[in-house]
Formats: C-alpha cells, structure tokens, sequence
C-alpha cells in the first residue's frame, strides 16, 4: 500500500499508515479482550477524527504550557511492564510487532498525560444531585425492573452420543413421571435416576432468569405454576422433567439500590456532553486539512 498524508493538524501530519496501524490496534484489542465493536466505529473516517481530535488536544495542552515529566513517562512505562510482568526487551519486540519504537510509545504516553491534564482543567467532572437521579428515575422506572425468576428442580435422562439412547432415554422418563404423578417424590427420584450433577440436590437448579436456559427449558419452566411438574421438554442433552419450586415475578427496583448507578450514568454522559462541545470549540480554532 502506497503511504500518503490523510491529514494536516496545526501543521502536524496523519498519514494513512497511521491510521491503519490504530484500527489494527484497536481490532486487536477489542479481540483480545472480547469487547464488541459497534458497526462503523473501525470505519478509517471515525478513526481519523479520533487521531485528529488527540493532536488538537495534545496541540492545545502544549499551547496551555502543561509539561509532563519524563519521570511521570518512566513511571507509566514501569507500570506497563509491572502489569504484564515484561521486561524492556519484552516490551521492545511486543511494540516492534505493531510498528512502534519505544520512543514512539513514550510519546504517545505523553500526549495521553497531557490531554488528561488538561482536560481535568477544562472540563471538570460534574456532579449529580439527588433531585437529578430522583426525576430519572421517575421517568425510566421501566428500567429499573427487576425481572422475573424461577427456582426450578429437573431430572435428566440423557441422549447419549449422537442421541445413541433416545428411545430409551424416552421410555425411562415417561416411567419416572408416571411414578411421580402416582405421588412419589419429586426430589428423591432426581436423586435416584437423575443422570447430572444437580441429582444429588434432588435435581434443585436454584433460580435462574429468562435467557440462562436453553430456550425449550426456559419456555416450560416459565410456563409453570409453583409445585407444578412438566414434560417431559426435549433439549440438546436429554429429556428433562421440570418441577418449579418457586416463583417471583417482575418488580420495581427501589431506587436506593439503583441510585448509585444513576448517578454515574447521568455523571458520564453530562461529561461527555461537555467533552464533546469542548472539542469542538478546540477543533473551530485549529487549522485543519483532511486529504483523505
């Protein structure tokens, strides 16, 4: 791929590579940490106006006379290593593979140092007041809904390999419900015949919300009253009988427990309001040219 320069920010250039070498980066990153990419936020236009954004505010932050120590720079550097228990050599070759130099990296650590300085400065962090988090809540109380659950008891009688026992796996749970609905006792036949770990709780699963079951499970265990027995419900294991211990349906969460929450979302986004408007101010005064 031919280079060129995509950008020219207070006469600091973006070149393409640049930008590729960030998506890569944070491609990698967000694999390795198993973070979910939203669709187009890798998109080279998004991640050029993120780059271009960092150099006006590390332009901004010399301007402003904000100085970071290398010591500051050398003490980063060590936590870095610290945390991921690496030497320099280490840290020199990990860089290498991504293109970087260990001078490249210092600066990049600087620049960071410097835009959180300075936007400490400019843009302090804003607090929320009870009044604040109280009307929130009142107009989202929909989210604030604990969901329903369910405690539920099974016996399993499993498939087998390549569901090698089906039809046996049937007959036998066909029979241990007859004997259940006969009044033998639910728990002791999970304990006698049931083929998982839960057997020797008498098959008791504990509770458990919509969506952490397989899904035929879940629609018969959510279908049953308190005390009831179901199935059997075929699923990819084995055939199961469902006995629902006990219920508790959807309800409000009192705000005292949610109110902590609150306030740190209000808190970030009220941030990231006057972030964003403070970027922009910065970005209407800088002199900026996009090749792309």
């Amino acid at each position: 791929m031919e280079d060129r320069i995509v950008a020219n920010v207070n006469g600091e250039i973006i070149l393409l590579s640049e930008v590729k070498k960030q998506i890569a980066l944070l491609k990698g990153f967000s694999e390795k940490k198993k973070v979910e990419i939203k669709p187009g936020e890798l998109a080279d236009e998004n991640i050029l106006n993120s780059m271009i954004d960092e150099k006006i505010m590390a332009h901004y932050a010399r301007e402003n006379n904000v100085v970071i120590k290398e010591s500051a720079v050398d003490k980063s550097v060590e936590k870095v290593k610290q945390k991921s228990n690496i030497t320099d050599e280490v840290l020199s070759e990990l860089l290498k593979r991504e293109g970087m130099t260990i001078k490249d990296y210092r600066k990049k650590i600087k620049n960071q140092m410097m835009i959180r300085q300075i936007m400490s400065l400019e843009v302090p962090s804003v607090e929320i007041s009870d009044e604040e988090a109280k009307s929130y809540y009142k107009r989202n109380k929909a989210k604030f809904i604990k969901p329903g659950k369910v405690r539920a008891a099974h016996i399993i009688i499993l498939l087998g390999a390549d569901g090698a026992r089906e039809a046996e796996s049937k007959k036998k749970i066909e029979q241990i419900l007859k004997e259940i609905q006969g009044g033998a006792d639910f728990a002791l036949m999970a304990k006698a015949n049931s083929e998982d770990g839960a057997a020797k709780d008498g098959g008791d699963l504990g509770w458990f919300t919509r969506g952490k079951m397989l899904p035929a499970f879940e629609k018969l265990a959510f279908s049953l009253k308190k005390g009831e027995v179901g199935g059997p419900v075929k699923t990819k294991y084995g055939y199961h009988l469902i006995k629902v211990l006990d219920i508790t349906n959807p309800e409000p969460t009192p705000y005292a427990e949610v109110v902590k929450n609150i306030k740190n979302r209000l808190k970030a986004e009220a941030y990231q309001k006057k972030s964003s408007a403070w970027i922009e101010r910065l970005r209407s005064q800088a002199y900026i040219e996009i090749l792309y």
